[in-house]
């Protein structure tokens, strides 16, 4: 698969003023943060947002969601399946905001640069969305700062190393990619 085409040059790995990443990539962090305002987070008031950004430039948020049994919706899946449901499995970056809201961050907030990272399982779906979009070693994860004025990028093959995917239980991804026909 060519290269993933950006709208201006991506910095990875150095934290960065939101204005210094491509519109695209914008786009998504500010979807992320707004997605993380309708988080559902009673018991760990920890609030998070994510948005998958498309190869059609068009972006999928979602928020996390928990329940009393701590069996919780992560924002990263969230997005994942609401997209799948809307038909869409192809994806070349994630955006993902995190903060939270408990008793003892509003009395001591975290600096402004710290950034919230995918959990293990969302890293583990992640890679399942770029082998469908055969982009796992360009996939980026957006990591919005706390202030949300800054991120920092990093690519997805950073955060999981040693990848477990479909190959692994020789399944041919490329004819899982679309939804059924009726």
């Amino acid at each position: 698969m060519s290269a993933i085409k950006w709208s201006s040059p991506v910095v990875l790995n150095q934290l960065i003023s939101l204005t210094r990443l491509p519109g695209e990539m914008q786009r998504a962090a500010v979807a992320a943060v707004t997605a993380h305002k309708n988080s559902y987070s009673p018991y760990s008031n920890f609030s998070v947002g994510a948005a998958l950004l498309h190869d059609d430039g068009s972006v999928t948020a979602g928020c996390n969601y928990e329940n009393c049994t701590l069996q919780s919706c992560c924002a990263e899946r969230c997005a994942i399946v609401r997209a799948n449901v809307e038909g869409r499995r192809y994806a070349n970056a994630v955006a993902v905001y995190g903060r939270s809201y408990g008793a003892a961050t509003v009395a001591h907030p975290p600096p402004a640069d710290t950034l919230c990272t995918p959990c293990g399982l969302c890293r583990q779906l992640l890679a399942e969305v770029a082998d469908l979009s055969q982009n796992f070693g360009e996939f980026l994860v957006v990591l919005v700062a706390y202030d949300a004025k800054q991120a920092k990028v990093v690519r997805l093959a950073d955060l999981l190393p040693a990848k477990f995917g479909p190959a692994d239980m020789g399944m041919p991804v490329m004819q899982m990619g679309s939804p059924p026909s009726a």
